[in-house]
């Protein structure tokens, strides 16, 4: 459908126009570099939109990490970055988020997750990184996941999971569709 973004993740490559334009952004912005994480997949709007899931280096006296997505649109030729959206927002010393991405997702997070998420319905949620933690009442885990509810009228999105492992509590950011 016109605007829907088509889910289709993939945490080892993007299509090339997508590629050559990520590897340019460092050029054109100073002061960021960005590492992506996974290409989120598409929507038709104007063109065609892409979503890429990125670690931001913000290159300042303290440099600090952040999450974002980078839209880019594609028409024609040309693929140019239309929005950089910060999603998780890094940092340093107590109860600071610390941006730590990995997509082979370490054992004792994937059990945290698992055990926080025992008998948690509604919808179908695979994990493909591990994007950063914080210590809290408990340790909280920030997942990237693509999420589908189990509904007719569910839209499958990609969404930040963050969960925690004491309070066994579950929250869901979307990134894409800004809805769950």
């Amino acid at each position: 459908m016109l605007g829907d973004w088509t889910v289709n993740i993939d945490v080892n490559g993007m299509p090339e126009k997508v590629a050559t334009a990520v590897g340019k952004l460092s050029e054109q912005i100073v002061g960021a570099e960005y590492t992506p994480i996974a290409y989120l997949g598409s929507q038709l709007v104007n063109g065609i939109n892409h979503a890429v899931l990125a670690e931001q280096l913000l290159i300042t006296g303290k440099d600090t990490k952040n999450i974002v997505v980078l839209i880019f649109n594609e028409k024609g030729m040309d693929c140019s970055l239309v929005n950089i959206e910060r999603v998780l927002t890094g940092g340093e010393g107590m109860g600071a988020t610390t941006i730590d991405v990995k997509t082979d997702i370490p054992q004792e997070a994937k059990e945290a997750y698992d055990n926080t998420m025992l008998g948690y319905v509604g919808f179908s949620i695979k994990l493909f990184a591990l994007l950063a933690t914080q210590i809290t009442h408990g340790t909280d885990y920030y997942f990237a996941a693509s999420v589908e509810p189990m509904t007719l009228e569910g839209k499958p999105t990609v969404a930040i999971v963050k969960i925690n492992d004491m309070l066994k509590s579950v929250e869901f950011i979307d990134i894409l569709n800004k809805t769950l």
